[in-house]
């Protein structure tokens, strides 16, 4: 009769008894333990912390974060004006020099949002710069770029909202100026213009709907394509060098992140000091039946000002739609014209000349338009205004 063969009664041993300590820890856990156990949170940041970084990843990677920190910024010193602040053009005057002149720090968190959303416009474009010459933007990173394309429209659509908030002739003029330009659009050009200002001229309606677009439209569409944008961010990684380099990927935490610190104290120092050191202006209160005032734009859209004034009369859709146009629909759809399967900015050859090219057509544009702008107290009324743009409105 064969032999039944029975498996060894695996030998079981006993769990030893928790330390008094950990009991304790267990039935009594610390506030940190407690949400860890029921938000996981600490695993989300060691996720974070232990993320791999390509090998040769530095410096230049560090402007994201420096750009997420400092639009948190801005909203919190936003909420912080927007309780003191009525947006009507009888009070939304009185109400910026009262926050300016009597509110506790008021001028010095309006410095902080004021030169916040300048230097937010600078590391969005070397952000954009950056991403573009290292070729950061092909696959599988195309979504990536477009979305960043979107929150740098959205980014100009903040800093051309508040700036007319303070009611004052300098901001009052550059919004006549920017609303005119709009209006320039063939065709849809007129009714663009009513719907911005909500009528013939700048005015109670203009103010509403710029306060109201600043406040909540804008954060809402920001705060989503942020969320989309970092979210791609993490799940395609951040791209490497345009050469690889040799060696294994590193956890971002701590060289990275210490290199992160280091640009995100540096770039809100600068702010502060900027805030304290050049606090924000406020002219005298708009003046819609003014002469003596020059109207420009903010320098953000000085480069399409003054290439509108060198156009000969009949071109103005040129420099209004033909061009901005062109160069908006080519950031988004880059991924896709460059066809070249290489990074490297040597075999990207034609793309990289052109953006050269469009680069330097809009800082020479740009600078033109700041070394022709009157020192305050010295306006020049309308003069300088393009054809298009001085003509009457009704």
């Amino acid at each position: 009769m064969p032999t039944i063969l029975t498996p060894e009664e695996p030998t079981v041993r006993p769990v030893p008894e928790p330390k008094p300590e950990e009991r304790l820890r267990r039935d009594r856990p610390s506030l940190g333990d407690w949400l860890d156990l029921r938000l996981g949170w600490w695993g989300f940041v060691r996720k974070n912390l232990d993320e791999p970084m390509p090998p040769g990843v530095g410096w230049w990677q560090t402007l994201g974060n420096l750009l997420l920190t400092l639009l948190v910024f801005q909203f919190v010193t936003g909420f912080a004006l927007a309780m003191y602040y009525s947006p009507s053009p009888t009070d939304a005057y009185r109400s910026v020099k009262h926050i300016t002149e009597e509110v506790t720090l008021g001028s010095f968190v309006r410095g902080l949002h004021v030169w916040g959303s300048t230097v937010i416009v600078i590391v969005t474009v070397l952000h954009i710069l950056r991403v573009f010459f290292w070729g950061s933007y092909k696959k599988p990173r195309e979504l990536t770029w477009v979305v960043g394309v979107i929150i740098f429209n959205l980014i100009l659509a903040f800093s051309f909202t508040g700036y007319l908030l303070p009611w004052d002739q300098k901001a009052y003029w550059a919004t006549v100026v920017g609303t005119r330009i709009a209006g320039t659009v063939p065709v849809l050009g007129h009714a663009l213009m009513l719907l911005i200002r909500g009528g013939e001229e700048v005015g109670a309606l203009t103010l509403t709907r710029f306060y109201a677009s600043h406040v909540m439209l804008l954060p809402a569409l920001l705060m989503v394509f942020t969320g989309l944008h970092l979210y791609l961010v993490r799940r395609h990684h951040i791209a490497g060098p345009v050469l690889p380099q040799k060696g294994r990927p590193t956890p971002f935490y701590p060289v990275q992140l210490f290199k992160d610190a280091v640009v995100v104290l540096g770039g809100m120092g600068i702010v502060v000091y900027l805030a304290l050191a050049f606090p924000p202006a406020l002219e005298a209160m708009a003046d819609p039946s003014g002469t003596d005032f020059a109207p420009r734009p903010e320098w953000y859209f000085l480069g399409l000002y003054e290439l509108l004034k060198i156009m000969p009369a009949g071109y103005e859709v040129v420099a209004t739609l033909v061009i901005p146009g062109g160069i908006s629909l080519g950031m988004l759809l880059l991924p896709w014209l460059d066809r070249s399967p290489s990074r490297h900015p040597a075999r990207r050859q034609w793309i990289i000349v052109l953006g050269t090219a469009i680069i330097l057509l809009i800082a020479i544009m740009t600078l033109k338009g700041i070394l022709e702008t009157p020192p305050p107290g010295h306006g020049s009324g309308h003069a300088g205004l393009p054809v298009t743009l001085d003509r009457p409105l009704a």
